[in-house]
């Protein structure tokens, strides 16, 4: 049986760690905030550090003051916001056939028209020879998920630009938004012509839509990211210019481990780690309002360096709900007619979505293939194979599955 007592001592000293942890994070988040104030008036001197630092982190490149509070703009009357998302059946050895899907969900929003919304999906079955291998770096090698992904990726972005083009054509005032990040990480460490072509692809569509003055956003909920934090980091290292690779706090600190007499003097703390850990969402929670969104800042993610006007520019919003971040092109966030639409169109869906844009969620469910549409796809297969004479192939696994199922 338990020792009621030796427990609850255990639990009573859990509760006090957890205490002080929550009172050190506080105290953290506190610390950032006093940072942020720091810098206010000057945010110039600070980007120019950041500009000449080599950090081992992501660092957000500020554009104006580091705690500037832009109110919400008044939405347009009549607005057409666009939204597409994409779900995908992969390549399975196992299965009758070598051939992948990817469904196309797509959502059209009319604002202050009295139009009745679009919403349908699209699938498309891949199953040719140039479907199923690539070749990249003189290399032949089959399909895999991820290149799958990177094409649903693609298409999700073709048809918002073609959406987006029929709406300017209309003469509509348009947004496109998109679910998550628009910067191509899945692209770091991969060969030379596989990174050309994805990014071609993705530069060719944000070029459209800046040709059509259509902004395009990627909303991220939850975000949990730390750029703006980093960069108070950068501003509390003493060194000049700011190099984490050769950090004399470190080195100390890594000298200290290794001393194995102890009698060594404990080195001094690494300046910039007492608001380590903080996220921005939790700086913004504390600065902006209702509505409000933070000043613009530039990623310095390496990707980005072949962007070009494209590159990949984000701010922090406080919907209401949450503190979301929101991604936008450069020339959008150059654009303060453009900025301003993104800014209170995010706002107005998050708060039609309850929490979450409603397009985006929408989409979402357009596009989704759930485990019955998937057991659906496959007797499609079947059947038509079966009913054109065409032999049948399974394997030995996927014969055992459907035996275990009888």
């Amino acid at each position: 049986m338990l020792d009621f007592g030796l427990l609850k001592r255990q639990i009573d000293n859990m509760a006090v760690d957890a205490r002080t942890m929550q009172d050190d994070f506080f105290a953290r988040i506190d610390l950032a905030l006093s940072e942020m104030d720091r810098w206010e008036d000057s945010w110039e001197t600070l980007a120019t550090r950041i500009a000449r630092s080599r950090t081992s982190w992501l660092v957000a490149h500020p554009s104006g003051p580091i705690t500037e509070a832009c109110p919400r703009p008044e939405r347009p009357k009549a607005l057409t916001v666009i939204a597409a998302d994409g779900s995908q059946i992969f390549p399975d050895r196992h299965e009758i056939a070598n051939c992948f899907l990817i469904n196309i969900g797509y959502v059209v929003l009319h604002y202050g028209t009295g139009e009745r919304p679009i919403l349908a999906s699209e699938p498309d079955l891949f199953y040719s020879e140039e479907d199923l291998y690539h070749e990249w770096a003189g290399k032949r090698s089959p399909v895999t998920r991820e290149i799958v992904g990177v094409k649903r990726n693609a298409m999700e972005l073709d048809k918002v630009v073609a959406l987006s083009a029929q709406a300017h054509e209309e003469g509509r005032t348009t947004v496109g938004l998109t679910d998550g990040t628009l910067i191509l990480w899945m692209l770091e460490g991969k060969p030379h012509d596989f990174r050309r072509e994805t990014l071609k692809t993705t530069l060719e569509g944000f070029e459209r839509l800046r040709e059509l003055r259509v902004p395009i956003a990627g909303y991220i909920s939850d975000p949990g990211s730390a750029d703006t934090v980093n960069a108070l980091r950068v501003g509390l290292c003493p060194e000049q210019p700011p190099d984490c690779d050769k950090c004399p706090w470190k080195a100390a600190e890594a000298q200290h481990l290794l001393n194995l007499d102890g009698d060594a003097e404990t080195p001094a703390p690494i300046p910039c780690e007492p608001i380590a850990g903080v996220t921005d969402d939790m700086l913004y929670a504390r600065k902006l309002k209702r509505g409000e969104r933070s000043g613009v800042f530039r990623s310095s993610s390496k990707i980005l360096d072949d962007y070009g006007p494209h590159r990949i520019c984000f701010f922090y919003v406080h919907t209401g709900w949450e503190i979301g971040r929101v991604e936008i092109p450069q020339w959008v966030a150059e654009d303060r007619d453009l900025l301003d639409l993104v800014h209170t169109t995010v706002v107005d869906q998050v708060d039609k979505g309850r929490g979450y844009p409603v397009v985006l969620s929408e989409s979402h469910e357009r596009a989704v293939v759930r485990g019955p549409d998937r057991d659906i796809f496959y007797k499609f297969l079947k059947d038509a194979y079966i009913k054109n004479d065409v032999k049948v192939e399974q394997s030995i696994k996927q014969l055992k599955k459907l035996a275990a199922t009888v």
